[in-house]
């Protein structure tokens, strides 16, 4: 029996030592003197009084700040000493803790390192750990056209006359059939057929169904236009290609716009 209370003494001893150093520590050891982040009063009272539904990061700022620790236990030492005034089975307690301050102070620090886990294990229930998301901005899914591929296709009107003022000659040149498809058309322009700025134009009876402008260009003596074009929506029949050059003289081509052929292939001229 000597032995268990000698050693329930040295317990005693070192807990009282634990507990005085951790005070201490927490009292001195974060001055935080600019008082950075600190709480206001009233986060302080509502953690003493009301713990369950006070801020939880306010019980962790309390470990890393001197000063709101020394207030918070002021606050505790106030509750404590409120209760024990209020109920009447506690006169003896409230006189205890008078006589006996540092056994009181001692008590305060268990409490306030309990209401430190509790406010951990309460956070840890409002928060769970959920993996962080990256929030992206979802853009509307848009419908992915595909490419429109351009078949190479070769006109030739190096036999053609030029019109002047609207005058037509009197031989008509052959109709040409052209696939009624996405075309990347080389145009051979006659023979001294100058450079530059070229308006052309697809047309029937009078209504224009297709017009774009494209630049003439030497290559090896012969004078060419190449441009693009999309005849898949021009319906079939037959049609006038007009190449208008800025001086107001113009080639006539008569066409005629077919569907392509069966095979995959597509129509020659």
């Amino acid at each position: 029996m000597k032995i268990r209370d000698k050693n329930r003494r040295a317990y005693g001893a070192m807990d009282k030592e634990f507990l005085e150093f951790a005070r201490a520590y927490l009292l001195e050891g974060f001055p935080n003197r600019d008082r950075e982040g600190c709480p206001p009063e009233s986060a302080l009272r509502s953690l003493a009084f009301n713990p369950r539904e006070s801020d939880a990061t306010v019980t962790e700022h309390l470990a890393a700040c001197s000063p709101c620790f020394k207030r918070y236990s002021e606050l505790l030492a106030e509750l404590k000493a409120q209760q024990e005034a209020q109920k009447s089975g506690w006169p003896r307690a409230y006189a205890w803790s008078q006589a006996h301050p540092m056994l009181a102070v001692t008590a305060l620090v268990c409490a306030l390192f309990l209401a430190i886990g509790v406010g951990f294990l309460l956070r840890g229930i409002r928060q769970p750990n959920v993996p962080r998301e990256t929030h992206k901005e979802r853009r509307p899914l848009e419908s992915k056209v595909p490419p429109v591929a351009y078949i190479p296709f070769s006109l030739d009107l190096s036999a053609l006359s030029r019109e002047r003022g609207g005058e037509a000659e009197p031989s008509q040149p052959r109709r040409i059939a052209v696939p009624s498809s996405a075309l990347d058309l080389t145009v051979t322009l006659p023979l001294g057929t100058q450079e530059g700025p070229y308006d052309l134009k697809l047309s029937t009876r009078g209504r224009i169904v297709w017009s774009n402008s494209a630049l003439a260009y030497l290559q090896k003596g012969t004078t060419l236009i190449r441009v693009e074009v999309d005849f898949s929506q021009v319906s079939e029949g037959d049609y006038d290609l007009e190449v208008q050059s800025p001086g107001g003289s113009r080639l006539v081509q008569p066409l005629s716009i077919q569907a392509p052929l069966s095979d995959g292939g597509e129509l020659m001229p």
